[in-house]
């Protein structure tokens, strides 16, 4: 008995050094690293989550009037809008995507306005002879290629040349268009392009490099689109890759855009408790 008393006595008192040198190593080295982590985590889900929401939404409401607009490639079109926005590159709420992953008989240019979330136009393009005749499967921005060029661009200025009224493009995307200007590269109106082309043959016409239009349409075209307006030309290609396309970055541009908003909420939601 008197061994199992002298042993206790010990055992109590490591326990209790235990206890308080066990309190004393947390006060020493808190555990905050691991709240930081949970508070990036969340940031960042909220921001993929700001940029999905309201994709969403504005693609919701685009689809209405354009059915046929594929979701991936209007999504890299508005990322890339939101990336030029918030670098300054434009001010326009225009956006105008061409995909020449769509056969050229298909009405394949859609002209939006993302702050109105309306349709402009939805209207036929033609591509360069060199990417292919019925479809455009080959992409590049070499003089003389006489191929279209993918990627994002603004629009330029408006002049009269041999297809009368139009207008300069400049290529942004290092590598696969911003040659446009030297090439010529602008969107002009042509005979070779519109529904009527399809009474006799199965396809548009070609153009050298191009985004030609149809020759009635071509002045509502440019000036919809005119004075730094953001284009996205998409074509099926495994190389292309954009430094347009940073969703961290749309996400700022986002998040700009709502800081007035919720600024504006919280005035009023003081006003109303008398606090103004």
């Amino acid at each position: 008995m008197k061994l199992k008393k002298s042993l206790l006595v010990p055992s109590v008192i490591f326990l209790f050094l235990a206890v308080i040198i066990s309190s004393s190593w947390r006060s020493i080295h808190p555990t905050e690293p691991v709240s930081i982590n949970a508070s990036e985590e969340k940031k960042a889900g909220k921001s993929h989550s700001i940029l999905s929401s309201t994709f969403s939404s504005v693609y919701e409401h685009i689809q209405k009037y354009a059915p046929t607009l594929d979701s991936i490639v209007f999504k890299q079109a508005y990322i890339g809008y939101l990336n030029l926005r918030e670098q300054g590159k434009t001010e326009s709420p225009i956006i105008t995507i061409v995909d020449l992953s769509i056969h050229s008989s298909k009405p394949r240019m859609w002209i939006i306005d993302v702050e109105q979330d309306s349709l402009l136009l939805h209207t036929f393009v033609a591509h360069g002879r060199g990417s292919g005749i019925q479809e455009a499967k080959l992409f590049s921005d070499r003089p003389n290629s006489n191929q279209s060029s993918i990627g994002f661009y603004l629009t330029g200025e408006t002049y009269q040349g041999k297809h009368g009224r139009s207008l300069r493009l400049d290529g942004l995307d290092q590598g696969f268009n911003t040659n446009a200007r030297a090439r010529g590269i602008v969107l002009h109106g042509a005979s070779y392009v519109g529904a009527n082309i399809l009474k006799a043959q199965d396809r548009m016409g070609v153009s050298q490099g191009c985004p030609a239009v149809a020759e009635p349409l071509k002045d509502q075209i440019i000036d919809f689109i005119k004075n730094r307006s953001v284009l996205y030309i998409y074509g099926n290609s495994a190389k292309y890759h954009s430094a347009f396309l940073n969703e961290q970055i749309a996400t700022q541009s986002l998040m700009a855009a709502l800081e007035p908003q919720t600024e504006d909420s919280t005035l009023l939601t003081e006003a109303g408790n008398g606090l103004l």
